[in-house]
């Protein structure tokens, strides 16, 4: 009776879930990195050792460019499990306001998977909170809406999966067996979820000391410093160990790879693997610019994917949701902003990442991405790049900053530390691959610069993005320094 009034539902269009053959589905799982560029052996870099993601990668699809969403972490998290841009459901600063409940029409992929019939799990790693950041998955699902009573870590609101599997990372087979998998059916695909932070700047003292161990560290002085950054000692050490931490989350990242192979669930199971914005470093994680937007992204579907294929068209998290019940057969919501990568995607002209609050402090900004172009819009530029404590503390070089007080930058290198941002930015990504010129103020550009920015303007109006009139509401030519988000708020709502 049940799966009657749900066909009903269905064919009333009052009900997103297609009634399918459990056996015509796959198991979904999806590894979600924090903080982490596309450094791995199968996107070109050589100093690092990945031998698991690139496997991965040579049995699937690695996308060239996929791009976050947000330049952070609730922002992204949100776009990936609701399929649209944090702006656009009315939550995007990061863990300062968050929504009660989602707009209308829009849903949480976990809730629609539940409702199709899968067994949706969470990991969590037992041990303690730095134990869990380091080896496994940590549970956070970090999302800017109905957050709830934390329940799994301080990171994440109510856990919004049916299940949650507590693994030991000693012992893969605790990964797909035991504990909660035990109420799976026999015949009950899966839609299963590990966010993994051990790249994070946390990783990065733990995965040199283990690189070290391992005999596979990556040595300072071959380090490629990019221009942005000033050539010294601390500078490498830091990229270096960066980098170190990245070899030991492919190690966490094939541990998950061999408990599914063995339980004999790999080759039904559609793996994607992707970050949630660029590396804890500067000009990457909270940052517009391509270091902090590109993201890796494999996706791996025995029999339903090309082994060893490369996809170049543009793609971003937001797509990841449509994606997944694209593959599980689920009807995807039309308030779904992304598109299924699993169908050809080469009619996208662009794509779009944002940044807005971050540790409490208000900003925001906006970028579109062509294959060709990037264009940033920072429509309060009086507000630095390094506003927050989180950007001035952990994303940051010590030496740079000090070296920035006492004018030793050059121009390129000061221009994240400068106590404005620069209003427009606009870059030719195929000439400039690592941005050093901003060509807003060229006038061979005027018309690409006007196209950009109506594209993004166009992009607003029809997303519902709204910029608050922060100045208005303050009553100043300029916003303050370190002017609070909720502050805000409260004075435009008493309004």
């Amino acid at each position: 009776m049940k799966h009657i009034l749900l066909l009903v539902l269905v064919l009333q269009g009052l009900y997103p879930v297609q009634l399918v053959e459990a056996q015509d589905r796959p198991n979904i799982l999806i590894l979600f990195l924090d903080d982490l560029d596309p450094d791995f052996g199968c996107y070109g870099n050589e100093l690092v050792t990945t031998p698991n993601i690139d496997r991965l990668a040579s049995q699937g699809v690695r996308f060239t460019r996929a791009y976050a969403s947000g330049t952070v972490c609730s922002p992204s998290h949100t776009s990936l499990f609701t399929g649209c841009y944090a702006s656009t459901i009315g939550a995007p600063n990061h863990r300062s306001h968050y929504i009660d409940t989602l707009p209308e029409g829009c849903h949480i992929l976990t809730e629609l998977m539940s409702e199709a019939g899968y067994f949706t799990v969470n990991f969590k790693s037992n041990g303690d909170r730095m134990y869990n950041k380091l080896y496994g998955a940590t549970a956070k699902t970090d999302l800017n809406f109905d957050r709830g009573k934390p329940e799994n870590n301080q990171e994440s609101g109510k856990e919004v999966f049916d299940h949650l599997q507590i693994i030991d990372p000693i012992d893969i087979s605790t990964y797909f067996k035991g504990g909660v998998w035990s109420q799976r059916k026999n015949t009950q695909p899966f839609f299963a979820y590990a966010n993994i932070e051990t790249g994070k700047k946390h990783g990065f003292e733990p995965g040199r000391k283990w690189a070290i161990e391992k005999g596979i560290e990556v040595d300072p002085a071959e380090v490629d410093v990019p221009p942005h950054y000033y050539d010294n000692e601390e500078v490498r050490l830091v990229l270096a160990s960066a980098l170190d931490a990245v070899s030991h989350t492919d190690v966490e990242v094939g541990k998950f790879l061999d408990a599914l192979e063995l339980s004999n669930l790999d080759r039904d199971t559609l793996v994607i693997l992707l970050s949630d914005h660029g590396a804890t470093l500067p000009r990457h994680k909270q940052n517009l610019w391509l270091t902090g937007i590109h993201v890796p992204l494999i996706m791996r579907w025995p029999g339903n994917l090309d082994a060893g294929a490369v996809n170049g068209e543009l793609a971003s998290i937001i797509d990841i949701a449509p994606t997944v019940l694209s593959a599980a057969k689920v009807c995807v919501p039309p308030t779904m902003e992304g598109l299924n990568l699993l169908a050809d995607v080469s009619s996208r002209e662009y794509v779009v990442a944002t940044r807005d609050g971050m540790n409490g402090v208000f900003d925001c900004s906006r970028a579109i991405v062509t294959k060709k172009y990037q264009y940033i819009h920072h429509f309060f530029p009086e507000i630095p790049y390094r506003a927050n404590h989180y950007a001035r503390k952990v994303v940051s070089f010590e030496s740079m900053a000090q070296l920035h007080e006492e004018g030793e930058l050059n121009a390129l290198q000061a221009v994240y530390y400068a106590s404005e941002k620069e209003p427009v930015e606009l870059y030719d990504l195929e000439a400039d691959e690592l941005q050093t010129r901003n060509l807003a103020t060229d006038p061979e550009y005027v018309g690409v610069l006007r196209k950009m920015r109506r594209t993004l303007f166009k992009w607003q109006n029809s997303s519902g993005d709204q910029v608050m009139d922060a100045r208005g509401i303050l009553s100043e030519e300029k916003v303050p320094f370190g002017t609070k988000i909720d502050e805000l708020l409260s004075k435009d709502s008493s309004k």
